[in-house]
């Protein structure tokens, strides 16, 4: 994934907490480890010591990612013709998504027609949510809340799907007429492993340090 960091582009890679990265660039100013040529590795900062693993196509391995692992990484590289440059890497760690619930906020049944409100509430920040009804996607249906007016069917199930860059969970409920509802039954779904790769340039880092 690529991104702009003021102008200039990135490498964007997401990562999970308690997980694992591999940060490989092609090519911050904290300095946590420096290799030069055939010299064993230098770790440079305590913090990271004992979450790093330098491997020798030049790929940063993390691991037990935190959330304050997010940051900037820059790797300073210098071909055989001396020849120097940079690249960057921006990290983003987020929560595992936590199992959602659907609940019921208003419910009105009038005339034969079932009007409710469907909230999707989860203890997480930084997700989207997308709703299906009868296993179908609901297109533009991307808040937390949905709208319902059922009048001839007599039952349907839906289902509010919560997810970041890195997991995805879904919760149900469902319909019976005249106007039941039961649900908050939840099916878990992780959609991301936490290990990603990212292959490297043939080039000899001079040192590797975070913003």
């Amino acid at each position: 994934r690529r991104a702009w960091l003021q102008g200039v582009p990135i490498n964007q890679v997401n990562g999970i907490v308690h997980g694992t990265v591999y940060l490989n660039p092609k090519q911050s100013s904290l300095k946590i480890l420096t290799k030069k040529w055939d010299q064993p590795v230098s770790y440079r900062n305590g913090s990271f010591h004992n979450k790093l693993c330098y491997h020798e196509n030049h790929t940063l391995e993390i691991n037990q990612l935190q959330k304050q692992d997010s940051g900037t990484f820059r790797m300073e590289v210098e071909d055989s013709q001396s020849k120097k440059s940079d690249e960057d890497i921006q990290l983003d760690v987020y929560e595992p998504i936590p199992k959602p619930r659907v609940n019921i906020t208003t419910r009105v049944y009038k005339d034969g027609e079932c009007k409710v409100t469907l909230e999707c509430t989860v203890a997480a920040i930084q997700v989207t949510y997308r709703w299906c009804k009868n296993e179908k996607d609901l297109v533009g249906k991307n808040s937390s809340t949905l709208d319902v007016e059922l009048k001839s069917e007599s039952d349907a199930s839906y289902k509010c799907i919560v997810s970041n860059p890195v997991s995805e969970e879904t919760g149900f409920i469902y319909y019976r007429s005249p106007c039941t509802w039961n649900g908050n039954i939840h099916f878990a779904f992780v959609s991301l492993a936490a290990s990603i790769w990212l292959w490297s340039l043939a080039m000899q880092p001079l040192g590797l340090g975070l913003n």
